[in-house]
């Protein structure tokens, strides 16, 4: 049974769904949990026009209530238009998209208003109901009637949506109405399990993440705390909403080094492998970096995220006096000090695009550090960026965005 999306709360389900930007991707895994809140993706839909197009239709539904047969015109119309060669059947396909986005944003425009700070005084409990999808799962089902505080961490996992298809939904609920509906009250939420799962497995990011027991992977995230923020102050919202449209996207960047906890020095790792001798043109760094590989192209595991090298691409535009530290990009590569991902404007094309950094710092010379950052966009190191010791508080400006992996 589909969920009537015609009762979603409008204004702020289609404020949600207006903030996002386009985000060209290969692969659902291309980006995490949260960061599903600030970027509209489809699956492999990798041209602009056609996300724009998709994204109309989702945003017709939201304002008017179309449904899902409604959609899939659309769809049917949208994919003849551009030729896409899409994953799985019309019907599967035109249905995750449809009610992953609608729901989501019910979800988030609900948990907006959830977090109204006047509402939390007179209801400062959430209520988890669980919905009627096909199949339900019997983790959702466990959770059915559970009244936990709206400031447990237990929510910011197990706010639905918690995976494909999920039409579970949390209510805030005070105290005298739970007692009245014959529900007992918790003072924090059940221990939160986890495990190991493989993700991507047919896709070109596939990696291992950990994930909550019970919780699709890729869901194990509370989307309206990833989309506005936890502070919900009516001066704050109001802020938000009189920036231009161009701005609000990068107000929204999630954190950096200091609110991750992470120390603010790089410690200096050991450089591996001895120095080159600076190259003199530009085909000798693609020469350097590929003996450096040893071969044209390798793929690294970092920080369980997939990255590809390649010495052609990546050696063509690289300077030339630092090719005499491509020996440590090795070394940082097979063991960072951090990976981050961010949402940040090509300053060219204003394009928004997805980033991980690499973040480490390097010995090079008995005391001679540098630090150095790659950049690495759709599973490609596309960027070094070298800093020397002397500047090493430079090197904290890169380290924002989402930690996704760090060193301890």
């Amino acid at each position: 049974m589909s969920a009537d999306y015609k009762k979603l709360p409008f204004k702020e389900g289609i404020d949600f769904f207006q903030q996002k930007v386009n985000l060209p991707t290969q692969a659902w895994t291309d980006i995490w949990e949260g960061m599903h809140s600030r970027a509209f993706v489809v699956a492999g839909a990798m041209r602009d026009e056609l996300l724009t197009d998709f994204r109309r239709s989702i945003d017709k539904a939201l304002a008017a209530g179309t449904s899902l047969d409604d959609f899939r015109k659309d769809f049917d119309r949208i994919v003849a238009k551009h030729g896409w060669d899409y994953n799985g059947g019309q019907g599967w396909r035109s249905k995750v998209i449809f009610e992953t986005n609608i729901q989501q944003a019910y979800n988030t425009g609900r948990e907006q208003q959830i977090q109204d700070p006047e509402l939390r005084k007179a209801r400062p409990y959430g209520l988890y109901r669980h919905g009627d999808s096909a199949e339900p799962r019997p983790g959702h089902i466990a959770n059915d009637g559970k009244v936990i505080p709206l400031d447990d961490p237990w929510w910011e996992v197990w706010t639905p949506q918690n995976g494909w298809g999920c039409k579970c939904k949390k209510f805030s609920i005070s105290a005298d109405e739970a007692r009245r509906r014959g529900y007992s009250i918790l003072e924090s939420g059940p221990e939160i399990e986890w495990e190991e799962v493989v993700v991507g497995k047919n896709g070109p990011t596939p990696r291992t993440i950990k994930t909550p027991v019970g919780i699709d992977p890729g869901f194990g995230y509370n989307p309206g705390t990833t989309a506005w923020g936890k502070l919900l102050s009516d001066d704050v919202w109001a802020q938000w909403q009189e920036l231009p449209r161009s701005e609000r996207f990068e107000s929204l960047t999630p954190g950096n080094w200091q609110s991750a906890g992470r120390p603010a020095t790089v410690p200096l790792d050991a450089l591996s492998s001895p120095l080159l001798t600076p190259a003199k043109t530009q085909d000798e760094v693609v020469s350097q970096l590929k003996s450096v590989l040893g071969a044209d192209e390798q793929v690294f595991d970092v920080g369980g995220v997939p990255v590809l090298v390649n010495a052609a691409s990546l050696g063509s535009h690289l300077d030339k006096r630092r090719s005499e530290f491509l020996p440590s990009v090795i070394d940082i590569l097979n063991d960072p000090f951090e990976v981050w991902a961010a949402f940040e404007k090509h300053r060219g094309s204003g394009k928004v695009m997805l980033r991980q950094r690499v973040v480490s710092a390097v010995d090079v010379n008995g005391g001679r550090a540098i630090c150095i950052v790659l950049n690495a966009r759709n599973g490609m190191i596309e960027a070094l960026t070298f800093i020397p010791s002397s500047k090493m508080k430079e090197l904290n400006k890169w380290r924002r965005g989402e930690l996704i992996y760090e060193r301890k």
